[in-house]
């Protein structure tokens, strides 16, 4: 519970990340991590007080966490293939849709409203999507604040042959 938010915390118990804050041992109060596959031959790491520029290209894009217990933010959209899954609804009439941002789980999960509303319009093995490859489940995309994050099928599928007998679920 170190980077948790105190609401989060046991009662009684300063999370070691406000802890740090209230002693201003760092120059900016933010912390990052950078998650690498398995497979990779650089290191994940995390770092407090700044984030390391080496580690990526192009701008970051900061948005705004609005649920303040557990990293939650704005999600707009989920996209199959560049087809809306229709999770979120129009702008303006917008379920209240919230990703949460969490380095500590490899899974995504829904709750049970927005699984019944994209039941079949994601390609699982179950759902009768024949698909031979990773390739075949296609490009899965999270619109947070109008920005698109785009994911490869390799990215948020688990190929059935490490997994035997269990449906791909989002990585």
């Amino acid at each position: 519970m170190g980077l948790a938010y105190p609401a989060l915390a046991e009662s009684g118990i300063t999370p070691m990340f406000d802890n740090i804050i209230g002693q201003k041992l760092m120059k900016n109060n933010l912390f990052a991590f950078y998650l690498t596959p398995s497979r990779s031959s650089i290191e994940s790491d995390l770092t407090f007080g700044y984030y390391d520029k080496t580690k990526f290209k192009g701008d970051l894009t900061w948005h705004p966490i609005i649920f303040k217990y557990m990293y939650g933010i704005r999600l707009d959209d989920i996209k199959m293939n560049g087809k809306s899954l229709g999770l979120c609804g129009p702008q303006g009439k917008q379920k209240d849709c919230i990703v949460t941002v969490d380095s500590g789980t490899t899974f995504a999960s829904v709750p049970g409203w927005a699984y019944n509303e994209i039941s079949g319009k994601v390609p699982t093995l179950d759902n009768g999507v024949d698909c031979k490859s990773e390739e075949d489940f296609g490009r899965l995309s999270w619109v947070i604040n109008g920005k698109e994050y785009f994911m490869e099928a390799n990215e948020w599928v688990y190929p059935p042959a490490q997994y035997s007998g269990v449906t791909p679920v989002l990585n």
